[in-house]
């Protein structure tokens, strides 16, 4: 299985998919026709940017087809991601995808954390397929972590200079669809899931560790 992980910010090159890319035959003649006017080098780099396009626009499709989704669909793994960032607002959301070839689709997930009691971080995670016309979307897994923060150890020049540590106590958890509706039922509880929050006692520096949750 070949797999060419792309980023939502900075995509990275990836194997493109046979529509998406001219025949190779235009590359080769186009790479000629351009070597003789403006060198080989000058080829290279005309080739290379129209393939960094090419790639940053089918990124920018994957991206609208899946906001697009995340906000209009009645499946019941999106509504209740709809109804996680409504509880939390101010989640902390990211998402990722790479192109599987031998599958003919995109495959990632999209995911929200908060921080709860100022202890802990509660994560939601969505998984997404999209196929390669970028029409059919599918969610086919949703679950949420549950993790206390131990220690976020902040380097000396702040953690804008990045290089934050977040260590965790190793009693974690993983809860399904299920337990968020034993949650929300109960108004938030998470004994009735077993988890047992501790409140009034904040994680010096939790919030700095926010992108590292």
């Amino acid at each position: 299985m070949q797999v060419i992980q792309l980023s939502f910010n900075r995509p990275e090159p990836m194997q493109h998919h046979p529509r998406m890319l001219a025949r190779p035959a235009f590359w080769l003649a186009a790479l000629f026709s351009v070597g003789i006017f403006v060198g080989c080098d000058d080829a290279r780099k005309v080739i290379v940017t129209t393939m960094s396009n090419t790639t940053a626009e089918r990124n920018a499709k994957v991206d609208h087809r899946l906001q697009s989704a995340l906000e209009t669909s009645t499946n019941a793994q999106v509504l209740v991601w709809q109804e996680f960032l409504t509880k939390w607002p101010l989640a902390r959301k990211g998402h990722g995808f790479a192109w599987y070839e031998d599958l003919n689709k995109f495959q990632g997930n999209v995911s929200a954390v908060t921080v709860i009691e100022a202890r802990y971080a509660f994560k939601v995670i969505l998984d997404f397929e999209i196929d390669s016309d970028f029409k059919e979307i599918k969610f086919p897994k949703l679950r949420f972590h549950f993790a206390e923060v131990k220690q976020v150890i902040v380097p000396p020049g702040g953690a804008a200079q990045g290089g934050v540590t977040v260590l965790f106590q190793p009693d974690q958890k993983w809860l399904g669809l299920k337990e968020w509706r034993q949650l929300v039922e109960s108004g938030w509880n998470f004994s009735v899931v077993g988890v047992n929050v501790i409140s009034n006692a904040p994680v010096q520096n939790i919030q700095s560790a926010l992108p590292n949750l």
